[in-house]
């Protein structure tokens, strides 16, 4: 049977089957901004409005623009999409053959592994080491003649855990196949590896308005690469996929700097906050959730005893890899994330 991605449970699901007022519900499951979208971005598609009935410029050369003078390349090498997993969607119909190999450290983001399988491609599974780190030799131990692509997500869903700068070069030079890199929580981590598309033909880097800048609904992503592949990209794309408002609101929110350290400094106050008073084992994180071993508690029992009480975090049995004790909390506003400790407290208690 083909994989197939799971979604966190919307607060509107929730709500309805649970019985709970729907502002009353606290969604910690999907990583989204728990401050909201940029006012400047919102402020921004507001004055837009009434050109949604013309098409966005082909070619999207403001918002390009916009990215690389944020990420520092020629915007040339920039795409962008429907969301990042639009871009990889694309990208893969173009580059994968049937039987094309591409490997995937595990657990990581379930999405790759539904596109390969699309795209009649072989996944082909490598485990990370006990702290979930990636296992750079265990990798290129993996690579034959028929791998294609190598999907790194760092920092990495669902563990939190990014990958050394030292490390990705030397898998990058141990093969001609294009390497994935997914920066989605690229503004929460220490260090980004975006610089390395300018010195490496053979590394892409995915991201996303999604997480960082709060704009999840308008499904607006953007990757960067080597210049062929970014001409062939534009050439398969189909025409308009960003729609307008996602393109003014994706430069006003690139501007728009305070919340964007409004919104980091919230999350590394708040994984502090979390990993500290939880009564479970976590992991160190640079992304804008927490991952927890509930162990000995089962994830599924915690997190229906959460949603009882209205709070929606991800339990992780479903990521290759996991087990069924691991959990991801989205870091969410102090008071949310007060409300999730205290009610985990309680089901520790009553257990």
């Amino acid at each position: 049977m083909p994989s197939t991605y799971i979604p966190g449970r919307s607060a509107e699901d929730v709500a309805r089957a649970y019985g709970i007022n729907l502002d009353q519900v606290i969604k910690l499951g999907s990583n989204e901004n728990a401050l909201g979208p940029s006012p400047r971005a919102v402020e921004a598609i507001k004055r837009h409005l009434s050109e949604i009935s013309v098409y966005p410029s082909l070619g999207y050369g403001d918002l390009k623009d916009a990215l690389a003078r944020y990420v520092g390349c020629a915007a040339e090498r920039i795409i962008v999409g429907n969301g990042s997993d639009d871009l990889l969607n694309t990208l893969l119909r173009y580059l994968l053959v049937p039987d094309d190999q591409a490997v995937i450290p595990v657990p990581t983001y379930s999405y790759y592994e539904v596109i390969v399988e699309a795209g009649h491609g072989t996944c082909v599974y490598v485990d990370r080491a006990a702290d979930f780190s990636v296992d750079v030799d265990a990798i290129i131990g993996a690579l034959t003649d028929r791998t294609k692509l190598i999907f790194l997500c760092a920092p990495n869903n669902p563990t939190g855990n990014a990958i050394e700068k030292a490390a990705l070069k030397r898998l990058l030079r141990s093969t001609e196949a294009l390497v994935v890199l997914d920066e989605a929580y690229a503004e929460f981590a220490s260090e980004s590896h975006i610089d390395l598309v300018n010195h490496f033909d053979n590394l892409m880097v995915s991201r996303t308005f999604s997480k960082a800048f709060g704009l999840a609904g308008l499904r607006l992503g953007y990757a960067v690469l080597n210049e062929e592949l970014a001409h062939s990209y534009d050439r398969l794309m189909l025409a308009f996929s960003v729609n307008q408002l996602a393109v003014k609101g994706g430069i006003a929110a690139l501007s728009d700097r305070a919340f964007l350290e409004r919104t980091v400094s919230m999350v590394e106050l708040g994984r502090q906050y979390i990993r500290e008073k939880l009564p479970l084992k976590t992991y160190p994180s640079e992304a804008n959730f927490v991952f927890v071993d509930a162990a000995p508690y089962n994830s599924r029992e915690l997190l229906e005893y959460l949603l009882r009480k209205g709070i929606i975090i991800r339990n992780c049995d479903t990521f290759r890899g996991c087990s069924n004790s691991h959990l991801r909390i989205t870091v969410g506003q102090p008071w949310q994330n007060t409300a999730l400790i205290d009610a985990i407290n309680e089901f520790v208690t009553s257990t």
